[in-house]
C-alpha cells in the first residue's frame, strides 16, 4: 500500500541522475497574437540549453502479437475468432529503474487505456461486463491491468483451465505472446531551464516532455511523460503541470521478494510547479459504501527532494 512520505523518509529521496547527461527537447516558440510577446517567447526558448534526446511520444508504441499457431493465448477471456492478432498501442509514459548496487537498468512503458473487446466480429464487440485495460510492458515482464465497474472483480481466462484473470496480471512476454516490443522513438530537444523559457514553450504549440527523477528502495528512478495539461500565467509568472496517466512505482516495496520493479508500479497523475517536489494522485481500490470498492485516483502522495525537468521537443 502506498503511503505519504513522512519527514524521516524525505532524506532518502535524492536526485537520481539516472540517465547521466540530462536529455532535453527544444523548439522555437510559436508566434503569439501579439508580436512583442512572440519575440520575447522566441528569445526565451532559444536561450535554453540543448541537452540531448527525449521520447517522442507521438511516435512511440507498445506492440504485441497473439498467434495461436505458435502459442496458445494466456491473457484473453474470450475465444479468439482468428489465428493472428497484432496490437499497436500508443505509449503514455515510461519508468526507468537503475539498481544502485548492480547498475542493472530496466525500462517499462505504459500503454494507452482501451476497453475490453472482442476483435473481428460483426456485432457485440464490447465485453460484458466491460473493463478498462492497459498494458505496461518491459523486456522480461508485462503487467496487464484491468479495471471493472467494481474493484476486486476477476474474469475467467480462456481457456477456463487457466483460471481467473486478476486485475493485475503479471506475465513474461516471451511466454505469453508470439512477439512483443517497445517501439520507442526519440527526438532532439532543448531543456527549459528558466521560467521565461517554460512560459514561452507553453504559449506555443510544440510538445513538451517532462522527466521526474528520485531514489527509493535502492533504485534510481526516472519517470518520463508528455505534458498534456498545464496551467500557467505570464502575469504572475507561474506554471503547474497536471498530467497523466503516468507510472508511479511508489516509495515502498520495490523489488521485494525478488519481484520485478514493475510489480510496484501504479497508475497515477502528477502535478508540480517547482523543480524539487511533486504530488502524485494514485489509482487505488477506493471504498465507496457498504464494503464496495472502485478503482479511483484517490491517494495523494507528495515526494520532496526529487528533480523535475521540462523539455521542448524539436520538430
Amino acid at each position: 500500500m502506498l503511503s505519504p512520505i513522512n519527514p524521516q523518509r524525505r532524506m532518502f529521496l535524492q536526485t537520481a541522475g539516472l540517465l547521466g547527461a540530462t536529455a532535453a527537447a527544444s523548439h522555437t516558440a510559436a508566434s503569439h497574437t501579439a508580436a512583442s510577446h512572440a519575440a520575447a517567447s522566441h528569445a526565451a526558448v532559444n536561450g535554453s540549453a540543448v541537452a540531448g534526446n527525449v521520447i517522442d511520444f507521438s511516435r512511440s508504441f507498445v506492440r504485441w502479437t497473439l498467434d495461436t499457431k505458435l502459442k496458445p493465448p494466456k491473457t484473453v477471456s474470450k475465444p479468439l475468432p482468428m489465428t493472428l492478432n497484432r496490437v499497436r498501442m500508443p505509449i503514455e509514459a515510461t519508468a526507468t529503474f537503475r539498481h544502485l548496487e548492480t547498475n542493472a537498468v530496466v525500462r517499462y512503458a505504459l500503454g494507452a487505456e482501451c476497453r475490453t473487446e472482442q476483435v473481428w466480429v460483426k456485432r457485440d464487440i464490447w465485453h460484458d461486463p466491460n473493463a478498462s485495460m492497459v498494458m505496461i510492458g518491459g523486456e522480461k515482464h508485462c503487467l496487464i491491468e484491468k479495471h471493472w465497474a467494481r474493484a476486486d472483480y476477476e474474469a475467467t481466462l480462456y481457456p477456463p483451465k487457466l483460471g481467473a484473470q486478476p486485475e493485475r496480471q503479471l506475465v513474461d512476454p516471451r511466454d505469453a505472446f508470439a512477439d512483443f516490443s517497445l517501439d520507442i522513438a526519440t527526438a532532439s530537444g532543448r531543456a527549459l531551464e528558466t521560467v521565461d523559457s517554460i512560459l514561452a514553450a507553453f504559449t506555443g504549440t510544440a510538445a513538451v516532455v517532462a522527466r521526474t527523477e528520485y531514489q527509493a528502495c535502492g533504485y534510481a528512478i526516472a519517470l518520463e511523460y508528455p505534458v498534456k495539461t498545464v496551467n500557467f500565467s505570464e502575469r504572475e509568472r507561474y506554471y503547474q503541470v497536471d498530467t497523466g496517466p503516468i507510472l508511479f512505482p511508489g516509495l515502498e516495496g520495490i523489488g521485494e521478494g525478488g519481484a520485478p520493479p514493475l510489480a510496484a508500479c501504479r497508475l497515477a497523475f502528477i502535478a508540480h510547479n517547482a523543480p524539487d517536489w511533486a504530488e502524485f494522485l494514485v489509482c487505488v481500490p477506493t471504498p465507496v459504501k457498504d464494503g464496495l470498492r472502485v478503482h479511483h485516483y484517490s491517494k495523494s502522495v507528495r515526494v520532496e527532494g526529487l528533480k523535475n525537468q521540462l523539455f521542448l521537443v524539436v520538430v
